[in-house]
């Protein structure tokens, strides 16, 4: 799973947890693979010389967590997409993506933090600071629309 929020640091890979499991030689290798996720739209961008950006990615990922939540809605069981949603897992933030349970309904349940390892742990304190920030952000942005 991915957890977190939606750029730079504040993107967590939870390697630790990946189905089927990942293996590294060794902690730079871990580090240079979780520096790519989180990197990978700015990436794309620097290989377009900024002539676009991962359109197709997030269309991607758009589509998959659509076709997800329709068959959720559908009936079909124990369908777990992660998104970035508003909750209380963590004490700090109001908005955090997690692993979520769907159901006809919508979200069915919120399964939170997966566990994480010390490395993780570490990670996920670095991205507090940043999506916090984010979400401020976002939430003066959505005040100052609505005012507008």
């Amino acid at each position: 799973p991915v957890i977190g929020g939606h750029s730079g640091v504040t993107i967590l890979p939870v390697l630790s947890q990946a189905i089927p499991s990942v293996q590294f030689n060794d902690h730079d290798e871990l580090k240079a693979m979780i520096h790519r996720i989180q990197n990978a739209g700015t990436e794309v961008v620097e290989a377009k010389a900024g002539a676009g950006s991962a359109t197709l990615s997030m269309a991607y990922a758009g589509t998959r967590f659509v076709k997800r939540l329709l068959s959720a809605m559908q009936g079909k069981p124990r369908v777990v997409e992660c998104a970035f949603v508003k909750s209380h897992v963590l004490d700090d933030v109001d908005y955090f993506s997690t692993p979520l349970e769907l159901g006809p309904e919508g979200i069915k349940k919120n399964l939170g933090v997966p566990d994480l390892n010390d490395f993780e742990e570490g990670l996920l304190r670095d991205a507090l600071v940043e999506l916090k920030n984010n979400i401020d952000a976002g939430k003066q942005f959505a005040d100052d629309f609505k005012s507008s």
